[in-house]
């Protein structure tokens, strides 16, 4: 890593912390030149390679619809009309592909910018001292990364080929280097919530140069990381006893701090506890020796009886007192929030009935889905054409005929393919390698009747949808986090699968595309939400289903 001129202050810092109100985070991606040469080279990056990171940290993509001149400007017009209304919280700047230089700044040059001079280059390039400028409207906020491609071979009057010096807008960050690792150290460092930008800029490797405004205490995604103070993890501490608030908790709390500041709220705390009416509930409970497992057993019942533990964990917290009072509650018993060994024989008991309401529940809705997904294959002909073909792929992507529905697309396609002119041809399979919303767009755009036009338009809506269903896909795999965080926990989650006929493939606690698949259609025959992941329902049913 290489460390240039760095401008700090706190009104940077300050303007870096404070993002404005109904704004989102924007990423401004430009690759100049042709694409052949400055994607396929040793040191290269594809734009998806910046884009997907980006986008899974939550930024909104703008980039421009081709490499020419014109379609460059354009993009840039777009986030600095955005940053004009105020719409940008953060920014990124990516820059890729062949420069030439002056003494003073430097362009990236569009498609079809053949030995261009001073005097011309502002029509076949962008010049970086502009995208500095539009990047310090974010106040702070702003990061542009400038990736030299292969150079052209030669530039006219006033200007020399490749990267030259350019101009660097106060309060942004800039980043110079091989495109593969700026993508790398955007991934990795930038966009990491606790990393300041001092932090990511000795973090990346030497090829890469940070320049313009650094912080220790800020990062692109906001403040840094800190150890917390003493007085703050003692406030921790005591917030987690009392969340737990039990004698025993607060014992420990007072064994490490005995002259702490909680110290005799956690003394008077304890003489309630011993006191407390509930306390014979609770030695009671305590007689019954459960052991981790019986009480995480005790939560799955809780939970499939509709009474929310807030989590399954095998730890008797709040969220776990409240809903055995809530249960004791519908059920006529003393609400103590302590289990007496009658009550739970009677829990057992109750949860053993619900899983086998649910699962015969599941089965006849399991039963008339496969009736409906045979009906509907008959309907359509047994997937004779491949308009059928893919209507039945929407409607039952996990369906009984989904395999050979796809196989018989992909015979279409082939046979497609060895029909289709050369031209055509070339241009459907650059965009099915791309494999992306703008691939899939400029074929149709370019191609409008072709014989692949209405299956590059399906691919188009499936890679939309996709995009819109993102976050939820990321809330989803945040939940599956929680409740199956280890390989064990996944091998028994699969073994479930396989023992209630789902086909999850080689149960191996790898979660791959055959277990997600599986995960769906048990999802989808109990009437949970269809995500692929494993959410606490999910999880829940699993454990009790039969």
């Amino acid at each position: 890593m290489r460390l240039l001129h760095v401008p700090s202050g706190l009104l940077l810092v300050l303007c870096l912390l404070a993002a404005p109100l109904r704004a989102e985070d924007r990423a401004l991606i430009l690759i100049g030149g042709e694409a052949p040469g400055f994607l396929s080279g040793r040191d290269s990056a594809a734009p998806e390679d910046f884009a997907d990171p980006l986008r899974a940290a939550g930024f909104t993509i703008v980039t421009p619809d081709s490499r020419a001149p014109g379609a460059l400007r354009r993009a840039a017009g777009r986030v600095e009309a955005a940053l004009a209304a105020g719409e940008v919280a953060r920014l990124v700047i990516v820059a890729a592909g062949p420069f030439a230089h002056s003494d003073h700044d430097s362009w990236l040059l569009g498609d079809g910018a053949d030995r261009p001079g001073r005097a011309g280059v502002p029509a076949v390039g962008l010049s970086l001292g502009m995208l500095g400028e539009l990047a310090a409207q974010a106040r702070g906020r702003a990061v542009v990364l400038v990736a030299p491609g292969p150079a052209p071979d030669a530039a006219g009057p006033g200007l020399d080929a490749g990267l030259g010096p350019f101009r660097r807008a106060e309060g942004v960050t800039y980043a110079t280097g091989p495109a593969p690792a700026l993508a790398r150290v955007l991934r990795d460092h930038l966009l990491d919530r606790g990393t300041a930008l001092t932090a990511a800029a000795r973090a990346a490797p030497d090829s890469v140069a940070f320049s313009g405004f650094l912080s220790d205490e800020v990062g692109l995604m906001g403040r840094a990381a800190v150890a917390p103070s003493p007085a703050a993890v003692e406030q921790g501490f005591w917030r987690a006893v009392q969340a737990l608030d039990t004698v025993a908790a607060y014992e420990v709390y007072l064994d490490d701090y005995p002259e702490g500041p909680h110290a005799e709220d956690a003394r008077e705390r304890i003489d309630r506890l011993k006191a407390a009416p509930e306390r014979r509930a609770a030695q009671e409970e305590q007689a019954l020796e459960l052991s981790r497992e019986a009480r995480r057993e005790v939560q799955r019942n809780l939970s499939l009886l509709g009474f929310d533990p807030r989590g399954i964990d095998g730890i008797f917290g709040p969220g776990t007192r409240s809903a055995l009072t809530a249960w004791q509650r519908a059920n006529g018993f003393a609400e103590t929030g302590y289990l007496t060994g009658n009550q739970l024989l009677r829990l057992r008991d109750q949860a053993r009935a619900r899983a086998e309401e649910l699962e015969e529940e599941a089965r006849q809705r399991r039963q008339q889905e496969e009736r409906q997904d045979r009906a509907y294959w008959r309907e359509i002909g047994r997937g004779s054409d491949e308009a059928g073909l893919r209507a039945y792929l929407e409607r039952y992507p996990d369906g009984q005929f989904a395999d050979l529905a796809r196989q018989r697309l992909a015979e279409i396609e082939d046979s497609k393919l060895s029909e289709a002119e050369r031209a055509e041809r070339d241009a459907w399979q650059a965009a099915r390698e791309m494999d992306t919303i703008a691939g899939y767009r400029d074929f149709v755009d370019a191609y409008p009747d072709s014989t692949f036009a209405e299956a590059a338009r399906s691919r188009l809506d499936e890679l939309r949808r996709k995009a819109r269903d993102s976050e939820a896909a990321r809330r989803a795999r945040a939940e599956e986090d929680r409740f199956v965080n280890n390989r064990i926990a996944r091998l028994l989650v699969e073994k479930r699968l396989e023992q209630l006929r789902f086909d999850p493939g080689t149960v191996d606690g790898a979660f791959d595309a055959e277990a997600r698949r599986a995960i769906r259609r048990y999802q989808r025959s109990r009437g949970l939400p269809v995500t692929g992941y494993v959410s606490q329902d999910t999880m829940v049913r699993l454990m009790a289903g039969r």
